[in-house]
Formats: structure tokens, sequence, C-alpha cells
């Protein structure tokens, strides 16, 4: 059973919310079978280069608190990769655990109660170790959903102290995480930098977002001549446990984020299985089986703000994450079988998560 933390900890807990910039698009919803089609808006088929527009990797980014400019890199035709030194705190820090558990923790940190690790990874907040603080906490929350555990409570508490985490690691120019250096030039976009580094390293899946959100950018059209950006590297998935009713992003297998969420209810159960992500949509029309189409902002319209697809073998299904127009449906069993999210949430969600990106979900 979950120890309960110190009282004490909450008080570090704060919200890292993200203001979003709104964009106009056109999507089918939650419930619907139609396969999606390539039409105004933006609705994407699977195998559309993402890159040609600035919604279809997700362009417009939140903003976020500003940072100092990370340090200059010498310009070259192709970017390189770049792996920072990881911190180095007073004990040093044993590897990431795998995704089955404690296979990749040091014996002595598998050996550590759930509260031990949470003790850890505070004690970690506290002498300014972060990236050792994501670490422990991911371990954490990973390893408890693994166990077939469901202590939403918990999850809570853990996810507050992983933005706090993240927003001085991943989510910081200045972070020690797997990057490319770019420099931007006179006329660069997001976008063009974003396929520069795509047709440098053809393996990343990428998205003007993250670039966005990891770099602290007003916009992205925030960038100015010679200024040096970071590009992550690791290729972001998400990770969905139903017991728990919890989602999870991560870069490998590292979470930089994590929300509650609603899943399907009885008889419309979401089904685990292996997804990607097809197409990605603002201002959602909710397309129902046998029944006319519902325009963004009908009350009658449960997708919220955002419209995230699933496709399988290359073909849409009616799964997908989205908004609400009801929040009180997190944390529940109430959807159509498509995963539920708080608005402000999915919004993150929609800016930093690629297309083509892998969703696991899990019983």
């Amino acid at each position: 059973m979950t120890q309960s933390a110190p009282q004490p900890l909450f008080a570090r807990f704060r919200s890292l919310s993200l203001a979003t910039l709104p964009l106009v698009a056109l999507a089918s919803g939650c419930g619907s079978e139609s396969e999606a089609k390539e039409g105004e808006g933006g609705f994407l088929r699977l195998e559309d280069e993402p890159a040609a527009t600035a919604q279809a990797d997700g362009a417009q980014a939140a903003q976020a608190e500003p940072a100092g400019s990370p340090k200059p890199v010498a310009e070259s035709p192709a970017p390189a990769v770049v792996t920072p030194e990881p911190e180095k705190p007073a004990e040093a820090a044993a590897p990431l655990a795998s995704r089955r558990g404690d296979e990749g923790a040091s014996p002595a940190e598998a050996a550590l109660s759930e509260s031990e690790l949470e003790l850890r990874a505070t004690e970690a907040l506290d002498r300014g170790a972060p990236a050792e603080a994501a670490r422990l906490l991911s371990r954490l929350m990973l390893a408890h959903v693994d166990a077939g555990r469901d202590d939403r409570v918990a999850l809570a508490r853990w996810t507050a102290l992983l933005q706090q985490a993240q927003s001085q690691h991943r989510w910081n120019p200045k972070g020690a995480w797997p990057a490319v250096d770019v420099k931007v030039q006179s006329g660069d976009t997001l976008i063009g930098i974003r396929k520069r580094c795509l047709d440098a390293q053809p393996g990343l899946l990428l998205c003007t977002g993250q670039i966005v959100r990891a770099n602290r950018l007003a916009s992205s059209s925030a960038i100015r001549p010679d200024e040096a950006l970071r590009v992550p590297t690791e290729r972001a998935s998400m990770r969905v446990d139903l017991s728990a009713m919890w989602a999870f992003y991560c870069f490998g297998d590292e979470v930089a984020a994590a929300w509650e969420v609603g899943v399907g209810r009885e008889g419309s159960d979401t089904r685990p299985g292996v997804f990607t992500i097809g197409a990605k949509q603002e201002r959602p029309m909710w397309s129902p089986v046998g029944r006319e189409p519902v325009p963004f902002g009908d009350p009658a319209n449960p997708l919220g703000t955002r419209w995230l697809a699933w496709y399988q073998e290359g073909r849409a299904t009616s799964l997908g994450f989205h908004g609400t127009n009801d929040p009180t449906g997190v944390g529940k069993r109430v959807s159509e079988g498509c995963i539920r999210m708080r608005n402000e949430d999915v919004e993150q969600l929609f800016e930093i998560l690629p297309l083509n990106a892998e969703v696991r979900v899990q019983p």
C-alpha cells in the first residue's frame, strides 16, 4: 500500500500552466468510425508530411516563463547531437528504471519504498538536482502503474513534483538533456529549423512545439538571428494506464509530463494496444456514428478544444486524445472509448506531441 507523503510536501506544489495560441481547424470526434481524410483546416492523413504547415507539426506552442539564453554554439551546415554531462548530485544517480519496474535501478534504489523514493526526489529538488528528481519520479510513477497500482492521490502528488523538476530540466534550455544545438540564421522559421534537423538526422521525431517549450520561447515566431536553440533528439511517446486513469508523456523512459485523464465507460471501454498519432486538430467537430456532425462550440460536442487521432497500421481508428466540455468527467469512466483530458492539458499535449508518435495503452 502506498504510504502518504508528509504534509510539508504540499507546500512545494505549484501549477505550471501554458497559454496556447489559437489556430483554426476542422475535426472528427470521439466514437466516430469514419476514417481521417485530408480536408480544409489541416485534417491530415498519417502519411502527410507534417512540416508542410505550422499546424501540421503542432506549430505554435505555449508561452512559458523566460530564461537566460543557452550557450552559443558554432554555426555548422548540419546540426550535431550534443549530450550534456549529467548532473553530479551528492549520491551517484542510478540508471533510469525500465518500463517494467525496477530492472534498471541499482539494488539499493530498487529496494526503496514509494515513500522513500518520493523523499529522495524531494531532497534532490531541494539541493538543486532536478534531473535526478525527474529520474526518480519517473521510475516511481511508471513502476507504480506497471505494478497494477492506481493510487491517483499519490499520482497527483508525484505529478506536481514532476512538473517542478521538469520545469528546471527537460523544459529548460539549460537542462542536461540530449539535444541538437542550432544557430538561428537570418530568415529562419521554426518549421525550417525542424526540417533542417530532420534532413540531417532522418530518425528524429520532432515538432516545433517541442522546440518552443524546451527553449521557453514566447511563441513559434519569437526567434532571432544568431540565437542558439536546443532541439530535443530523444523520441517522444505517450503511455496511458487505464486502471490508474493517468497519461504519461515520455522522452525515452523519462516522464516529462503527466496528466489525469478520463477513459471509456463500461460497454465502450478504451481498448489497450499500440497506436500512433495520425492527425491533430483544433476546434474539432464531433462526428458520431449514425448522427449529424456536431460543430465545435455546440454544448452537445464533448471533444473540447483539441483532438489527436490514433491510427493503427496507417488507418484511422475512432480513438484519440481530446479535451472536454465537462471537466468533471476527467478521472472517470465516461467517454465513448477515447481518452478525455482537461482542455488546458490537451492543449499542452497538442503542442509537444509530434505526428507519428507512439501511444501505448495498457489495462
